[in-house]
Formats: structure tokens, sequence, C-alpha cells
């Protein structure tokens, strides 16, 4: 019974233990009113292609390894009906019909998810390479897929996607609105925002698209970065985040790296 996680994570409370919770609701309120406060002090969001990796160069690191990562990706949808939708990994979180957005996790709030990262190792080296990690998934869309109008509530975090498969066919019909501004995904073209910003999601297709997601700090000055590293320690150690990487660990085999090679030959 101690190892029951099934009620954590549900809307409505946020579970600092397994017995201890308070109210989700006005923690997130209070949450994105500091980030106005600290919007004042982000980069200006969003930016894509070039631009975004002028501004933030670390991020490069993934263009670099581009076709390791597409080979971790292509060995992990071989696997595909073992990966989760996001409300079976975080209840609390966005709802999307049947299990339209699966999202495979590597990184969550710090955490590595060992079961996870085995299968991409290539994947998750590019992201150690990155300074500031502290969450890492590969989301997947399918054709058809919205994801609502929403915002994130995690003030001084940068969100960068990193698009691996988008629709051949009509590519701008899956795209991401950002505060106005909109976006479709290309393969290999960064696009770094501010996820609490409100941004919308919807792939007008029938094919699959499938992004890198990472999310990193910004540099904030003094105290700003006293209040987001204390809510980065108490989320990091939260029941919430422990249930999270319970539901997230599906173990996929480790990818052979020797057999796709052959392959590839």
């Amino acid at each position: 019974m101690d190892n029951d996680i099934s009620n954590i994570g549900q809307k409505g409370r946020f579970y600092l233990t397994k017995h201890i919770w308070v109210p989700q609701e006005p923690i997130e309120n209070f949450n994105l009113k500091m980030s106005d406060v600290i919007l004042r002090r982000m980069p200006k969001l969003p930016l894509s292609g070039e631009d975004a990796v002028k501004v933030f160069p670390m991020l490069d690191e993934l263009k670099k390894s581009h076709d390791k990562i597409k080979a971790d990706l292509n060995y992990l949808l071989s696997h595909h009906e073992e990966i989760p939708a996001l409300h079976e990994v975080h209840p609390r979180d966005l709802f999307v019909p049947g299990r339209a957005w699966r999202t495979y996790l590597l990184k969550i709030w710090g955490h590595e998810v060992k079961d996870n990262t085995a299968a991409v190792p290539d994947t998750y080296e590019a992201i150690n390479r990155i300074p500031g990690v502290h969450t890492a998934l590969f989301s997947i869309l399918a054709g058809g897929a919205e994801i609502v109008p929403h915002r994130g509530s995690a003030a001084g975090v940068i969100r960068f996607h990193y698009p691996l498969i988008v629709p051949k066919k009509e590519p701008e019909k899956c795209w991401i609105e950002i505060g106005g501004h909109h976006f479709f995904w290309q393969e290999g073209v960064p696009l770094v925002f501010d996820d609490t910003r409100e941004h919308w999601v919807k792939n007008q297709t029938k094919e699959t698209r499938v992004v890198l997601i990472i999310d990193f700090n910004a540099n904030m000055p003094f105290p700003i970065n006293m209040y987001t590293g204390l809510r980065y320690n108490l989320i990091r150690h939260s029941s919430e985040v422990k249930a999270v990487l319970e539901r997230a660990s599906i173990g996929v085999p480790p990818r052979n790296k020797s057999v796709d090679l052959a392959k590839a030959a």
C-alpha cells in the first residue's frame, strides 16, 4: 500500500510527500503571477532556426548529433505501442483523447529515467552536453491530434523543440502558435520559447510529428534565482516527480548499435 501512487498527480493536489499535499490551483496561479515579473528578465522569445542557435549556441549540439538521434528515435518507434500517453504518466497534465499524444521521458526535473535512456544512448549523450537541462522527452503527436491552448507554470524555464519527424505532405498544417507567433515544424530547425506564454498545437495532417523537447533553466539574476531554485528543489524532491518517474519507466530494451550499423552497411 505504501507504494501506491494512483492518487499522486491527480488534479487538485500537489503532493510534497505521499501524505502531505497542498492545493494545486493557488500554487499555479502564484507561479504564473511570478512569471510576469520573470518575463522581464527572460531573453526575447520565441526564436526559430539560426536565430535560436545564435542566442543559445549550446543547442547546436543536437544538430551535430542529428543522425544518431534519428537512429535512436527510429529504434524507439519500433516499440511505439509501449510508449505511454502523457496523461498516463502525469494525470494532472493536458489530456489528448486516446493515445494520440505519447511521451517518452528521458529526464524529469533533474532525474534521469534510466530505464528509458538506455534505449536511446546517443540522444541522452547529446542532451548531457547542454548545461542546465532538467527535463527532456520525445513528444509524439499523431495525425489529427490537437493540444488545446494552455500555459505552463514553470516560470524562468526555457523550452526547446528539436523537430525529428514532421509531415512530408503539407508540413505547414502541423503547427504551434505561441503568444500570437505562428510556426510549423521543419526537421532539424530548432524552436525556443517560454512555456508560460499561452501556446496551442494542432496536427491537421494524417502523419505523425515527433520533436525532442528539452527544458533548461534561464539564467536569472538575484533574487529571482532564489525563487526559481527553491521551486526547482521542491518539485524535484516531491512525491509528484517520484510518481512520474515510476509511471514513465517502460524499460524498452537497450538499442544494439552494432546491429543498426550492420543494417546501414
